[in-house]
């Protein structure tokens, strides 16, 4: 009796490991080297962080006071009120972008050189949202907001990876290093809307180093701790940054600095940059703004981590975007990734 048992669990075990078996059905495909360097560039933390810093630096979650620092999630407190205005004048005092998530699109093109010893991978991210405005008054100690206007945009941002090759092994992942990744450059579309174009960024480690961009997309930063490598900043470190603005607009533009917002997206903040000068007229002017920013961790750092990768943006809006109701919301927006560390 017991030697019939033992034989029908042999059987049963038999059984039932035959049928957990599958068959391979072949050879399984081997990724190309474009769908390995795809991989990489949203994979690899030293280029992934940045990429997702860029999108989630610009985004305001809705409507915002002019300078705002705090949580992504926007408090009670920060959003105005609804109702009636009877004030005899009302103005912006509310605005931000609502970047429809659900709807992005991101784009990676790959060139491998001709001598397969190098790649150049370019994202290009269309982002759609639209752009708010709360129309109202302020008092002293709240914000009542009447009409929110809402501008429907469509931003294109871009950025480019470079790569080696340090290997030919049968798996691609293994054979490509990033080395260097270029500053972000977005804008609206169609950019014949634009009246204005950023010229340069600068940006000072103030009393140790100054360096100007004028072509952010030709601009490289290396990856690791070389000559030319993406900036280090200490926490407490005083960065100036200044942009100039050629525009063919009487208006001034609005330009706001965007530092210190991590992929994580978990905080968002935005300062006003300052207008120091003003040159030229007749439909040609050139205007530089500039603002001091600190350096900073997140908040929440997860233990053990000393540092965190980031993008400086200067983030340039025509007047009309906040100021006439029925303009359309135009914007043009560089990006320069920075480090701090404790």
């Amino acid at each position: 009796m017991i030697r019939l048992q033992m034989a029908v669990a042999v059987l049963f075990a038999a059984l039932v490991l035959g049928g957990c078996s599958k068959d391979p059905g072949g050879v399984q495909p081997i990724p190309s080297d474009k769908e390995a360097l795809q991989s990489a560039v949203t994979s690899i933390d030293s280029v992934a962080d940045f990429s997702a810093s860029d999108e989630l630096t610009i985004d305001d979650n809705g409507m915002r006071s002019a300078e705002y620092d705090g949580l992504a999630k926007i408090d009670a407190s920060d959003l105005a009120s609804l109702s009636a205005v009877f004030a005899d004048s009302v103005y912006p005092v509310r605005w931000g972008r609502h970047i429809f998530w659900h709807q992005v699109t991101r784009k990676y093109d790959i060139v491998i050189s001709p001598g397969d010893s190098n790649a150049l991978v370019t994202i290009t991210k269309i982002l759609p949202g639209e752009f708010w405005v709360g129309i109202g008054f302020k008092t002293a100690d709240t914000v009542v907001i009447d009409t929110i206007i809402k501008k429907p945009f469509t931003e294109v941002v871009k950025r480019k990876v470079r790569f080696i090759r340090i290997a030919r092994t049968g798996n691609p992942f293994r054979n490509w290093v990033p080395v260097a990744i270029s500053m972000v450059l977005g804008k609206t579309r169609p950019d014949s809307l634009n009246h204005f174009s950023i010229a340069s960024l600068e940006i000072e480690r103030i009393g140790i180093s100054d360096t100007t961009f004028t072509d952010p997309l030709q601009t490289w930063f290396r990856l690791g701790l070389f000559r030319g490598s993406i900036p280090r900043f200490r926490v407490g470190d005083s960065i100036r940054v200044r942009v100039t603005v050629t525009s063919s607009d009487d208006s001034a533009e609005i330009s706001h600095l965007r530092f210190g917002i991590a992929g994580d997206g978990g905080e968002r903040r935005r300062t006003v940059m300052h207008l120091i000068s003003t040159s030229g007229g007749g439909g040609s002017f050139t205007r530089v703004y500039e603002r001091i920013f600190v350096a900073r961790l997140p908040r929440f750092l997860p233990i053990g981590v000393l540092a965190a990768r980031f993008n400086a943006v200067v983030d340039v809006l025509s007047y009309g975007s906040i100021y006439v109701n029925d303009a359309p919301f135009t914007n043009e927006f560089w990006g320069a990734p920075y480090i701090v560390v404790r």
